[in-house]
């Protein structure tokens, strides 16, 4: 059997020895291919079995891991398979939007508890405030067990220890203590990750389970929604900078191409995102001196479905744009793979031909290898928050 990539996720300051990361590793891999045999584990791993089966044992032993006898189709007989125990063992994860936020708490092997919903208020303290409120809920309703990690995607720049917000433009907040806002627990570690790096480790984990052939090692995610961010993955690792530039890897969306173009609320002219984000479709329907309310997203898609040509001129103008970014993209990185996740999947069928007319007339377009394929239009928000709180807990363990 072909070796399987490695979702991404595992903090640059946290990898540790190899021994540290195939545990890891380990645990990444039965979670996406649970019920699971060690022998399947070791050779999808690239591991000796003896080391599956130590790993394994510790595991089962803490409680976290369980190993039951049953009927393997694979081997046409019976053999012990590994997955998930279930516990009081959980984490929650937090999506600050522009728009919304999510907090949402599921068990280690991904199973949803629970998912709150909430507009995203215009002050941090206000959204934090609340987003503690509902956590803390959720421990007194399991008997005051705390979460082991809570993960935190945010529209932004994080610090280099992933504990504050930097900066998010399109909330207009900067220097964001969100790690110390949301101490609930003293066992309890706070995570912050910038959203499109989180949405990368979601959409890795997704693919992991069929993946035997190596392709999701490498690709970069770009996310558009209210803005443009990009969550970059190379060795199967996510990418997020290093030394003081950790946390700023993937702030695509606001790199200029339109000189002198439309205004940016980051305070640039001309930002990607002001031409190729689902957020900026209202304002490009409506054009620059419409008098008319620009309509939201959805509902350009839904007229554009109905004909409308007006519809489908902004979700081509937007795929056009969006293909002169992801150009730049790959030849900045070298990285010939991306994956589009957020709204603006809704309108992939409008979408798709101009962006890849647009990379065909760039550089990259002269090259084989590339591919820009639709991902998940809104599972990768609460669903990479969960994704960051999940992997900081099995560095941990």
């Amino acid at each position: 059997m072909n070796n399987v990539p490695l979702y991404p996720g595992v903090p640059v300051s946290a990898t540790g020895t190899n021994q540290t990361n195939n545990g890891i590793r380990l645990l990444r891999l039965i979670r996406a291919a649970q019920p699971v045999t060690r022998t399947e584990l070791a050779e999808r791993l690239s591991i000796d079995k003896s080391t599956v089966t130590e790993r394994v044992k510790l595991n089962v032993r803490s409680g976290l891991l369980v190993e039951e006898s049953t009927y393997v189709e694979a081997y046409k007989r019976r053999g012990r398979v590994v997955s998930f125990a279930n516990s009081s063992l959980y984490v929650a994860g937090v999506n600050l939007g522009v728009r919304r936020t999510q907090v949402g708490v599921a068990t280690p092997s991904s199973d949803v508890i629970s998912e709150y919903d909430f507009k995203t208020p215009s002050t941090p303290a206000s959204a934090l405030r609340e987003v503690r409120e509902r956590i803390k809920a959720v421990i007194d309703k399991r008997s005051g067990v705390a979460p082991a990690v809570i993960g935190v995607s945010v529209p932004g720049m994080t610090d280099a220890n992933r504990e504050d917000l930097v900066y998010a433009p399109n909330l207009n907040w900067r220097d964001v203590k969100i790690a110390e806002a949301l101490n609930i627990a003293p066992k309890t570690k706070v995570v912050v990750e910038n959203d499109s790096t989180a949405a990368a480790m979601y959409e890795a984990r997704v693919r992991l389970r069929s993946s035997i052939d190596g392709t999701e090692s490498n690709f970069v995610l770009v996310r558009s929604g209210t803005g443009i961010g990009v969550g970059i993955v190379i060795g199967g690792e996510v990418f997020r900078g290093s030394g003081a530039g950790r946390g700023l890897a993937g702030e695509f969306g606001h790199m200029t191409i339109v000189a002198g173009g439309t205004p940016c609320v980051c305070g640039n002219r001309g930002c990607w995102e002001k031409y190729a984000s689902a957020g900026a479709a209202g304002q490009i329907y409506v054009g620059k001196k419409g008098k008319e309310a620009p309509p939201r997203f959805v509902e350009i898609v839904e007229r554009a479905k109905a004909g409308d040509k007006r519809s489908i001129n902004a979700l081509k103008f937007i795929g056009e744009h969006l293909g002169i970014g992801i150009a730049n993209v790959i030849m900045g990185i070298g990285v010939p793979r991306v994956i589009i996740s957020g709204r603006l999947v809704h309108g992939w069928q409008f979408i798709e031909k101009p962006l890849n007319l647009a990379i065909e007339r760039s550089f990259i377009g002269k090259i084989s290898g590339w591919s820009v394929e639709s991902g998940e239009p809104v599972g990768s928000a609460i669903g990479g928050a969960l994704e960051v709180a999940i992997e900081e807990l099995f560095s941990s363990l």
